[in-house]
């Protein structure tokens, strides 16, 4: 059994344990005495799932393994976190008149408290990217796709007014409890999503930062340049350029600390609207250069990132079994080339170049839009599975009278 899962299963054996001993000595009849015992366990049942989720993401950093696992991972553990103090507090400040309903309605709010914690660096990720997509548009033309960044700002501003919306609404149509239930219902739904997906971004954005950030071994074979458009007269612009440069600066910091050479495999096929391959007008700025053509392997077929990869790695095979790889593409681009490259168990480690300032959060959300239509199947499950069961909560809580309608955060 391998340490990671053997240290797992004794936390867990733990959890079990300490609950058991927990409740055993606790008074059932003792309202206050059950109630605090509950909260204990449910403190340990969050120290538990924290120091998993901690186990898991430590793992795949070690590694240096992309996922959307890792995103989805540490965005549990900042709301676990957020949540775990939270728990303590209520428990400390209730400490002589804690009962079971301050719990389940704290337990109740916890994604509304998450969602209000969180809001600020929301509204400033939307703020900037509303700023830098307007800069964008001026710098470089109206595009649709320049606009994700004023779509982000547009719907972090719907998640903050639905609340109140559905509140005016539910008002003109109901009175009374039923009012409140469904306001209460439709409330908790919201800020389940935005909860979900505010953790997603703030995970995305860390794990992005994280990767662009990485300086690989100095003990690679072969550095696979990802392409992109180039200019009409077949010059790489200025997001190409910086990629190649970010990979020649490696392949001189290598051979001055390791004193190895690297080959270069510049990657990309002709677009419809390019002159040459994306490949080969890479491999004519490296000779430009000055790296000898025969450190330069090209590939001139592939058209997105994952043939890039795939392509590359099967030249590469042609030339060296076993090799050590990594590539350079832009910054925003590194965690999502690095997960192609898991998904499709290709060893390399990424490398970013800076991209312009006001390109940055526009490409950004790009790639977070494309890991959400990537994996939609999985978000749409765990989003509708988390809506169900706290429908079901409030469903329950106001059946046995437990629900605080007014319950503030």
């Amino acid at each position: 059994m391998k340490k990671e899962g053997f240290n797992y299963l004794i936390s867990t054996l733990l959890f079990i344990t300490l609950g058991i001993i927990i409740l055993s000595n606790t008074n059932l009849s003792d309202n206050v005495q059950l109630s605090k015992s509950i909260q204990v366990i449910i403190i340990l049942f969050l120290v538990k799932i924290s120091y998993g989720c901690i186990m898991f993401i430590r793992k795949q950093f070690d590694k240096k393994k992309y996922s959307y696992e890792l995103v989805m991972y540490l965005g549990l553990l900042l709301f676990i976190i957020i949540n775990l103090f939270r728990n303590i507090n209520l428990l400390i400040i209730n400490w002589n008149s804690l009962n079971i309903k301050d719990i389940y309605n704290h337990t109740l709010t916890s994604f509304s408290y998450f969602s209000m914690l969180t809001l600020p660096c929301i509204v400033i990720i939307s703020l900037y990217s509303v700023i830098t997509n307007i800069v964008l548009i001026k710098k470089e033309g109206f595009k649709y796709y320049n606009l994700l960044g004023v779509l982000l700002g547009i719907l972090s501003i719907f998640g903050i007014l639905s609340s109140q919306t559905i509140y005016i609404i539910t008002k003109r149509l109901l009175s009374g409890n039923s009012q409140m239930i469904i306001k209460k219902s439709f409330d908790i739904c919201i800020n389940v999503a935005m909860s979900y997906f505010y953790t997603l971004i703030i995970a995305t954005l860390y794990c992005n930062i994280k990767a662009a950030k990485h300086e690989p071994c100095y003990d690679k074979d072969y550095v696979i340049i990802l392409g992109s458009k180039i200019n009409d007269d077949g010059t790489l612009p200025p997001l190409l350029k910086s990629r190649v440069d970010r990979a020649l600066l490696f392949g001189k910091k290598q051979e001055e600390n390791a004193n190895k050479k690297i080959y270069y495999v510049p990657s990309g096929g002709q677009g419809l609207d390019e002159t040459i391959p994306e490949g080969l007008a890479i491999k004519n700025y490296l000779i430009k250069q000055g790296i000898d053509s025969k450190y330069i392997l090209i590939e001139d077929k592939s058209t997105n990132t994952k043939e890039n990869l795939n392509y590359s790695k099967k030249i590469i095979d042609s030339h060296k079994k076993n090799a050590k790889i990594s590539f350079s593409t832009a910054d925003y681009h590194v965690f999502r080339s690095g997960i192609i490259a898991n998904n499709d168990s290709i060893e390399c480690e990424g490398m970013g170049s800076k991209t312009i300032w006001y390109f940055y959060a526009n490409a950004l959300i790009r790639e977070f839009m494309a890991s959400l239509i990537i994996e939609k199947k999985k978000h749409l499950i765990f989003l509708l599975m988390m809506i169900i069961s706290t429908i079901i909560l409030v469903l329950v809580g106001y059946k046995y009278n437990l629900i605080n309608l007014y319950y503030a955060i």
